[in-house]
């Protein structure tokens, strides 16, 4: 009965004290003794930048490896995530093979979501690590991606960008459209 002499806006408050105070108990919760302060940390790709220009690549890659976050790295390169798709450069010349293989299909699944991004990281010489040749095969891709990437191409009208598209249909076997500088 008193309850419902209560505003609604106060009994709503009421009910969302508890999540909030949970939350805010959990965000002061200090982290698992022995843990590095960093482990405990949402990475981002932003902070990792940070790191490769403060402490280098080299030293930015064995932190993944200590901290296990390999996994995210390539979750995110994978889902097409720009920022991310930028540090690979760095990172791939700077692990060892599985990792390298590891972020080639990851740009190669990530070429599907952000065609762009991909194809400014790439080398323009074709090169063995992140040439277009290397990163835009299709071999256990679905048709549905080759599709999907072979459109994304040639929807991007960059010249800065000519050769990267061009090695990536050609690895695709798919013919290049007139680029940017047909006046398109």
């Amino acid at each position: 009965m008193r309850l419902r002499s209560l505003p609604r806006l106060v009994l709503f408050w009421l009910l969302l004290a508890l999540p909030i105070g949970l939350t805010a108990l959990a965000a002061g919760t200090p982290t698992t003794p022995g843990a590095p302060v960093e482990a405990s940390r949402v990475l981002t790709a932003r902070g990792l930048a940070t790191r490769i220009r403060d402490t280098g690549a080299r030293e930015s890659v064995r932190q993944l490896e200590r901290q296990q976050a390999w996994p995210h790295v390539i979750r995110a390169v994978s889902a097409g995530w720009g920022g991310w798709i930028a540090l690979v450069p760095d990172l791939i010349a700077n692990t060892d093979s599985a990792h390298v293989s590891a972020l080639q299909a990851a740009l190669r699944r990530g070429l599907a979501h952000n065609p762009r991004a991909v194809m400014q990281i790439l080398d323009p010489g074709n090169g063995a690590l992140l040439g277009g040749g290397r990163i835009c095969v299709d071999t256990g891709m679905t048709r549905r991606w080759r599709t999907g990437v072979i459109t994304g191409l040639r929807a991007m009208h960059d010249i800065h960008l000519n050769h990267q598209v061009s090695d990536c249909l050609a690895a695709l076997h798919a013919p290049p459209t007139e680029m940017a500088d047909s006046g398109k």
